[in-house]
């Protein structure tokens, strides 16, 4: 069995009441990502600003290829506080270790050392698994947001990756912020990092499977509650996609 292509790894903490400079102290590491509770998140790349309804830190590891999840473990709480009362005093922030493994074959794996399943059940650390299956289909989505030069990009994901935009059968469109706080911050990153990578013009792409809109609160009210095309209102469609979209219902 060959071993999976690559792993991603991030250590978080989460909690209404987390203090991301308190948790430096504590655990003596500065976070790659950490915002308080009532903090406004500002997109890095459409600039639109969001209040965080819950406090976050968070530390990824370096990307490994192949997988090496034992050697992002050992990075991760390497640069950590080893002081087990410390890790006591932070459980009522859940730490959880996300874990995302990206296969390139059907049939890849990965194993976990004991003494990796032993920093982290010492430390209360629940591990979460995101499988990203091998080879997947590519699926396009185009950009829509409320920039003056807005370029109505598309760009290409993995139908894990659609499914977690898209997760609701025959949604195809979804709306960023909507998106970012069902998943989380980091894992919405992951995401949006790795569909970055992939643009394809438009000329190439065989049809737009979702519409992905960015900085758009201001016009969400125009985007069906159900997120499908389909349901549009009759109001902002011509007679033709009225007759299509009925049809498709």
């Amino acid at each position: 069995m060959a071993v999976i292509a690559e792993t991603f790894a991030s250590l978080r903490f989460h909690g209404d009441d987390l203090e991301p400079q308190a948790l430096v102290g504590l655990l003596g590491k500065a976070p790659s990502d950490c915002v308080r509770k009532g903090d406004v998140i500002k997109s890095e790349k459409t600039g639109h600003e969001r209040i965080a309804k819950t406090g976050r830190w968070g530390i990824s590891a370096a990307r490994r290829k192949p997988g090496n999840l034992d050697a992002q473990i050992e990075e991760l709480l390497s640069q950590l506080s080893s002081d087990l009362a410390v890790w006591r005093q932070l459980a009522k922030y859940e730490p959880d270790l996300f874990v995302g493994l990206f296969l390139e074959q059907s049939n890849e794996g990965i194993e976990l050392s004991a003494n990796s399943l032993s920093l982290l059940a010492d430390r209360g650390i629940s591990l979460g698994l995101d499988v990203y299956g091998a080879r997947p289909a590519l699926r396009n989505i185009q950009i829509i947001d409320g920039a003056d030069n807005a370029t109505f990009s598309i760009f290409q994901a993995t139908d894990s990756e659609f499914a977690r935009i898209f997760p609701v059968n025959g949604q195809d469109m979804e709306v960023s912020e909507d998106f970012i706080q069902r998943v989380g911050e980091i894992e919405a990153k992951a995401i949006f990092d790795a569909l970055w990578e992939r643009p394809i013009l438009k000329r190439d792409a065989n049809g737009i499977h979702g519409t992905l809109y960015f900085d758009y609160q201001s016009k969400r009210r125009h985007v069906p509650t159900s997120k499908r095309e389909v349901d549009f209102d009759d109001s902002a469609i011509n007679h033709a996609q009225r007759k299509l979209f009925a049809e498709q219902r």
